[in-house]
């Protein structure tokens, strides 16, 4: 299963740099190439992968109404260029949009660089897996726990002079294949592998598999080498740049680390039903499931201030709450002929005019159950604390409306917080469960 990675991992492992004969620097379809010419690829092991190029254009004028166009509208990807390259061994990269800029000071030609998100090759050869299937690597590694272990023994001649042991590989059944875990023998590096299946698909999967990892553990965690196995002796391989961490942080649905066997079967448990989760979802594709995207925005906001942290996990609550109500859960508590009732008492009344549009108008609220009525729903059902929600009803009114949050260096802040936190884990949970 690891058979295709392996032959990259030894020139991305660390620093490298890919001297290339020819790369190109496009446009939109249309548009074809603006430069061209020799430069190189480095990467230095870590979050950055750069590009250096001396490149000619066969048309300045246009060339240089791109660069401008491209300067001025920064944030529209269809503006930018897009790097294609061939490096000196003849593979063939892509490393999609990128913003260029002048590296060295010139009077001849055009030096360009770069910095790159990724890099993409197709590639075949005998060292191509042959089965249709995902690879991912990820480096620098985190741990899991692992239900096999890996031992390694030292020899001289005939007497042994010491070992070591650790986790070694965790296999779980799932979407009607095998997910593979196991740890490089390096111990620089962690494997997920996986046969595709009906349900778990290219190109899907290969972003379905990291997914589960970003809620469990709370941190932006994907691999850094994939490789997606056609199954006809060809791959897709991918490079992105390093993740910033894989520390889990609090917002985890939960920690990998644990004191027994028990937690460790919760913990691939919880993987196998939050990657049921995710295949079932409609229309996800390669964007993420939503309630991924609602983890990664927890991990993004950790690196703000407890304000914007207590705004995202305010915010993270509703969405949840949202996701899980049926129409059924959005019918208000009210009648519908009590709201025409209402309705029809306040278009009859005679008083000022905008203060009766303005009720009107809160009236479309009550029309349909909030999401924190739902949440005390829940709450008497025993799903989630009713104490957490009155907790973020409190808090959610202030931040929502401006108000600065409360003294978080206090015991009662912390505590607050870990509420929020414990509500949106149950609501996490409930939304697995219903898959």
């Amino acid at each position: 299963m690891m058979q295709t990675l392996s032959h990259w991992k030894r020139l991305f492992d660390k620093a490298c740099t890919l001297e290339c004969s020819d790369l190109r620097l496009v446009g939109r379809d249309f548009e074809g190439t603006f430069f061209s010419g020799p430069g190189r690829i480095e990467i230095d092991g870590s979050s950055s992968i750069r590009f250096s190029m001396y490149g000619s254009a066969a048309d300045g004028g246009a060339a240089w109404c791109k660069m401008i166009s491209a300067r001025e509208n920064p944030y529209e990807a269809l503006e930018q260029f897009r790097l294609f390259a061939t490096d000196y061994e003849g593979n063939e990269w892509a490393g999609g949009y990128t913003a260029i800029d002048f590296f060295t000071d010139h009077k001849y030609g055009w030096p360009l660089a770069g910095e790159l998100q990724g890099l993409s090759t197709k590639v075949s050869g005998p060292w191509v897996a042959q089965n249709s299937s995902v690879e991912l690597l990820f480096l620098p590694p985190f741990h899991l726990p692992m239900n096999e272990w890996m031992m390694t023994t030292t020899t001289l001649g005939e007497e042994e002079l010491g070992g070591s042991r650790g986790p070694g590989r965790q296999v779980i059944d799932v979407l009607g294949t095998r997910v593979v875990f196991a740890n490089d023998l390096s111990g620089d590096g962690l494997w997920l592998t996986a046969d595709t299946s009906d349900q778990l698909r290219h190109p899907e999967a290969e972003s379905w598999l990291s997914e589960p990892l970003r809620i469990l553990m709370g941190a932006i965690i994907y691999p850094r080498l994939t490789a997606r196995n056609f199954g006809d002796g060809s791959a897709f391989v991918t490079l992105l740049p390093a993740p910033r961490q894989v520390t889990p942080s609090p917002f985890g649905l939960m920690q990998p680390v644990g004191l027994d066997r028990t937690h460790d079967e919760r913990f691939w448990q919880l993987y196998a039903d939050i990657l049921s989760m995710i295949a079932a979802g409609d229309g996800m594709g390669m964007q993420g499931h939503e309630v991924t995207r609602l983890y990664e925005e927890l991990c993004q906001a950790q690196r703000g201030s407890r304000w914007s942290i207590l705004l995202t996990l305010a915010s993270t609550v509703e969405a949840l709450a949202k996701s899980l109500m049926s129409e059924g859960d959005r019918r208000s508590e009210f009648s519908d002929d009590t709201l025409k009732a209402m309705e029809k008492h306040l278009r009859a009344w005679g008083g000022d005019a905008a203060l009766r549009g303005r009720m009107l108008s809160n009236l479309g609220f009550v029309k349909q159950r909030s999401p924190l009525a739902f949440l005390r729903t829940l709450g008497k059902g025993g799903t989630v604390n009713p104490a957490h929600v009155d907790t973020w009803q409190k808090l959610r009114n202030s931040v929502m409306h401006g108000e600065m949050a409360g003294p978080w260096s206090t015991a009662e802040g912390d505590q607050h917080m870990q509420e929020l936190i414990a509500l949106v884990h149950d609501l996490t949970k409930a939304r697995i469960a219903r898959g």
